[in-house]
């Protein structure tokens, strides 16, 4: 009766919310109507509103003075780099983000360990509260020290950390360590890509207050057939004072025409030390302002944490309100079909890598638009500022962890929980992002699941959680495209399908061939009839162009050309298809042996570059960039 109480009970607050939302709106409406234009800008105010004063002081970077030294030989440890041991070696100057790796070559890909100091001013003391070290990503593993004492490690190569600056000095001089090995070792999740080293994006002190709200996400859920809204507000609360705290969590929300809305969530008392899970909706104004490719409508989200009249942590984020469904196999965004056109990408810049300013994230998101793209995908984890420049530009991104190729890995506990992590960090760093309209689960596994143990195993937690982390996005896995296998059980339980398809580039493997690009619709043909309630789309393909030459040569610019024209043909002509995404935008490093299926001339080395870009690793279009605008133009005719 208890569990069956407190379903009712959710249901009528929730019932609740959408007729105060609903009141709202008509609120809203009249008091227009009565008061002209400028009464749809006033303040809305629904619920307990909390007042709170004492905010906590501003984040600092910490971007500039940073040295560096080379520790080639692994001794910085035993040596106690970290404590003073390094003193006398030359430390060289260096900038932060940055990578110590940026020339591909056999002698680099392996990994190294490098060494970096900053020497800085604390900020000064405030009353019950503290502070702690913010790292956007470090590439791979790290280990941090203040002033001679280790702060902690981080082993999750592709996600922010933060770690307690115990020990600072308020006020004054403070010295910070960072080891970073970037070593490749057994149990590694292996990586498609060059294998950047170093601390690749932002370094910040920020303060902690009483009171520190982790994995906040803010997605957005519509209703009554888009007319009405919420926003579903998630993360961990965790009280770190030393007393019983009644915090509340204080969100407002400004629409894109400037309406604004204040909600107050009580959470109860929570003992010093605990932790507790939040999770609650907020009325959006009807009807909500919808994001989409061509109008990517933003609302400013305001998540204030307050107990004692006190702010404790804001948080400022950026919602755009949308719906990603699939029916009977078919993809919609806020109700309409949606056929996905754009191409991949990667992080990475000739000599920084993923270290992007903010002048790259502009090339990036410049090269999309250009090409026509609506959607691109990423093998790992966007940085923030490129997500919510994606945001803005209305762009959609086809996300998944590095867990690519990690077949090998998924048959140990400890590497299936390595991926699960990784999962997890991926998709509570995109859900707050409109953007981010698929969250897949992986990348070229077995394409045997149910028989093959590890990666079953994996599969059956990595499904439910990325569902669970995330409910208003898709589930997808990316798989092989080989036929002659038998259906798995396990792909019935997702909702998309994305296939990398190189039919009549490679060879596949013995008993399943790919060698004729006629394979492609068949195959297609046949994924559909076996999962008819899964949304297929190719979420990679593509052909190496290297030079001129005639099309049925491999690695020329003409053969790239004509295999993307025939891919999309094929998908033109198929309605149950959702789209394609190629392989990719602009040419990325790799393994220096790297060639990718090409026939390369008797002269030509492989020179550790991906070749599939429709733009060169130095920014040159290549024919088939052209091609590629002209073809995400023109929809398929079954889409309109």
């Amino acid at each position: 009766m208890k569990a069956a109480g407190s379903v009712i009970m959710s249901a009528w607050r929730r019932t609740w919310l959408m007729v105060a939302a609903c009141c709202l709106a008509l609120a809203v409406a009249v008091g227009a109507h009565a008061h002209g234009l400028n009464a749809t800008r006033r303040v809305a105010a629904v619920g307990p509103t909390a007042r709170a004063s004492a905010t906590p002081p501003a984040g600092i970077m910490l971007s500039s003075g940073w040295k560096y030294l080379a520790d080639r030989g692994n001794v910085g440890l035993a040596h106690k780099w970290a404590t003073g041991g390094a003193a006398k070696l030359h430390w060289s100057s260096v900038a932060v983000p940055s990578v110590f790796n940026p020339v591909v070559s056999n002698a680099g890909y392996h990994g190294t360990v490098g060494w970096y100091k900053l020497s800085f001013t604390g900020p000064p003391a405030s009353q019950a509260r503290s502070w702690e070290i913010r790292f956007g990503e470090v590439r791979r593993e790290a280990e941090v020290w203040l002033n001679g004492k280790l702060l902690g490690s981080n082993s999750e190569g592709y996600a922010p950390f933060s770690l307690p600056a115990t020990g600072l000095v308020a006020g004054g001089s403070n010295t910070l360590v960072v080891r970073v090995d970037n070593i490749i070792r057994a149990g590694s999740l292996p990586e498609d890509w060059w294998n950047w080293g170093g601390i690749v994006r932002p370094v910040a002190l920020e303060p902690v207050g009483r009171l520190r709200l982790r994995d906040l996400g803010v997605m957005p859920e519509l209703s009554c057939s888009g007319r009405c809204g919420e926003v579903l507000v998630r993360g961990t609360l965790q009280n770190v004072s030393n007393v019983t705290l009644a915090p509340a969590i204080a969100v407002r929300t400004t629409s894109p025409s400037g309406l604004v809305l204040n909600w107050t969530h009580q959470v109860g008392s929570i003992p010093a030390g605990r932790t507790v899970a939040i999770s609650f909706r907020v009325p959006v104004h009807g009807p909500p302002e919808l994001w989409a490719p061509g109008h990517p409508s933003l609302y400013s989200v305001s998540v204030s944490t307050v107990a004692q009249r006190r702010v404790e942590q804001t948080n400022n984020l950026q919602l755009g309100m949308r719906s990603v469904r699939v029916r009977h196999g078919i993809l919609y965004l806020n109700g309409q079909r949606l056929w996905l056109h754009g191409a991949s990408i990667h992080e990475d810049i000739p000599g920084r890598g993923p270290a992007l300013r903010p002048g790259d994230i502009d090339t990036i998101v410049s090269e999309l638009r250009s090409v026509g793209a609506n959607i691109t995908r990423s093998h790992y984890l966007l940085s923030e500022p490129l997500l919510e420049a994606l945001d803005a530009a209305g762009i959609m991104v086809w996300s998944q962890p590095p867990v690519d190729h990690a077949d090998p890995v998924l048959r140990t506990a400890a590497g299936r929980a390595q991926a699960l992590a990784v999962l997890k960090s991926t998709i509570v760093g995109g859900r707050s992002h409109a953007s981010v309209v698929i969250d897949s689960v992986g990348n070229e596994l077995s394409p045997t699941p149910d028989s093959t143990p590890g990666t079953r195993a994996y599969l059956q937690q990595a499904i439910p959680m990325a569902r669970a982390l995330n409910p208003t996005s898709p589930v997808a896995l990316d798989i092989y495209c080989y036929p002659g296998f038998p259906a798995q059980s396990l792909y019935s339980k997702l909702d998309v399908i994305g296939i990398s398809s190189y039919f009549g580039w490679y060879t596949g493997v013995p008993g399943h061939t790919i060698t004729h690009f006629s394979q492609l619709s068949p195959f297609l043909t046949q994924t559909h009839s076996r999962y008819p309630g899964q949304a297929l789309a190719v979420a990679e393909f593509g052909a190496e162009g290297l030079f001129d030459g005639d099309a049925g040569t491999k690695g020329t610019y003409q053969f790239q050309s004509d295999y993307l024209t025939k891919t999309m043909g094929v998908l033109n002509q198929l309605p149950f298809m959702n789209g394609a995404i190629y392989w990719t935008l602009r040419e990325f490093a790799i393994n220096p042996g790297w060639t990718g299926g090409a026939s390369l001339p008797p002269d030509d080395r492989p020179d550790g570059l991906h070749h599939k870009g429709l733009i060169a690793y130095d920014g040159t279009d290549k024919p088939a960039y052209g091609v590629a605008q002209q073809l995400f133009a023109d929809p398929p005719s079954f889409v309109h």
